[in-house]
């Protein structure tokens, strides 16, 4: 092989390497998708922020205990187009959402859907 085809093949191959993470990234496999949970808390953070809008939310669990949950929701603009804005989740409030856990068993879920106290529904995925 000469250097001009050793180059390109090494290009190739680095494109590929790069692009696959970036599919693997939008893929729904890390979480249990066949079954939806529902949560309620209260708002610790809200970040409107790209790839992904993100909820830390507050959850008492059976024994009174708070977990810290991080909610996974599409993009801004995704959610955008559902009616979302940047202001309507504030830390403090309460909120019910419901989606798809870890896999992993973290305390992670994939938005589908939220609740706001003065029930309000949004669609978590920006696909309605």
């Amino acid at each position: 092989m000469n250097n001009n085809r050793v180059i390109a093949t090494a290009l190739a191959m680095c494109v590929l390497l790069i692009s696959v993470p970036l599919f693997a990234h939008h893929s729904g496999s890390a979480f249990d998708q066949e079954h939806s949970v529902t949560l309620k808390g209260t708002v610790a953070s809200f970040e409107w922020s790209n790839p992904h809008v993100f909820i830390g939310l507050d959850v008492k669990d059976d024994k009174g205990e708070v977990e810290q949950w991080r909610i996974e929701a599409n993009s801004p603009n995704m959610l955008t187009r559902v009616g979302w804005k940047k202001d309507m989740i504030k830390e403090g409030d309460q909120l019910a959402v419901t989606g798809f856990l870890a896999k992993t068993g973290r305390k992670i879920m994939r938005l589908h859907s939220l609740t706001l106290a003065n029930g309000q529904q949004f669609d978590g995925e920006g696909f309605k």
